[in-house]
């Protein structure tokens, strides 16, 4: 049976070839067709399987966020795993990352912590903060970018739209691929295409339209700030609607 990371892979050499056909952004020096890989997020610990632990978690979290502010390809599936004769600047960045220094760091283990543990407050996971960056760093979770091609530090809805729609049906298998059953998209238009892969199946919940329930694929799907934005509460921006849901009569059919 082919990993989660073979498909993955699979997938991303289709995914650049078409890429190579629409004259995607190149990097300067190497040629290469600027392309960022993602999936399942590996742990620096060498002792933890990350694909067996996803497959066998009873919750599996998948962040859809837009793309990489980066011109060059990278690996997001490496963000907090050490390499061998890596830069010094990647490996300090790695350290960073771990250590949940950034706001978007910050605000992704919250939200996974949160997802994973009952919609605690806020104050709740800020005064959790060891057990917060444990479960950030140990327990699975997957981060996929919609647009590929890197870019700058913000995007445009329109050209967000434009790459989702002309590389729709690949992020739609990547999804399949990864068989998340909570799908947290950072962005109205990627809630919008999330809901649309699932046309009929999906129920709401009263004076709560930032969550949607799949019932048929036990699948909840939350619209989320971006974990960079400035002056929201990003973390309650899920967990008062996932807190909707936990009192929900829905709840018991999970």
């Amino acid at each position: 049976m082919s990993t989660y990371n073979e498909k993955l892979n699979n997938l991303f050499s289709r995914w650049i070839e078409r890429s190579e056909l629409n004259n995607e952004p190149r990097e300067q020096n190497e040629g290469n067709i600027i392309f960022t890989k993602d999936g399942l997020l590996e742990k620096n610990d060498p002792a933890i399987d990350v694909e067996k632990e996803w497959h066998n978690a009873s919750k599996r979290v998948l962040f859809i966020i837009k793309d990489q502010p980066t011109e060059w390809s990278d690996d997001l599936r490496l963000w907090l795993k050490d390499v061998e004769n890596e830069k010094p600047k990647n490996r300090e960045n790695k350290e960073h990352n771990r250590a949940l220094k950034s706001r978007f760091m910050f605000n992704l283990a919250s939200i996974l912590y949160g997802l994973t543990h009952n919609a605690p407050s806020l104050d709740t996971v800020r005064d959790s903060f060891e057990q917060v960056k444990h479960c950030f760093n140990t327990m699975p979770f997957a981060l996929v970018e919609c647009k590929k091609q890197g870019g700058k530090s913000s995007i445009a809805d329109g050209v967000l739209h434009t790459y989702i729609k002309r590389y729709g049906d690949l992020l739609r298998e990547e999804i399949e691929i990864l068989q998340p059953n909570m799908i947290v998209c950072t962005n109205p238009i990627i809630y919008d295409f999330v809901q649309n892969l699932f046309v009929g199946e999906l129920t709401s919940l009263e004076k709560h339209n930032s969550i949607c329930i799949n019932l048929k694929r036990k699948v909840l799907i939350f619209c989320s700030y971006h974990p960079s934005a400035w002056n929201v509460n990003v973390y309650e921006g899920v967990m008062d609607h996932y807190r909707a849901f936990l009192k929900s009569d829905y709840a018991s059919l999970f």
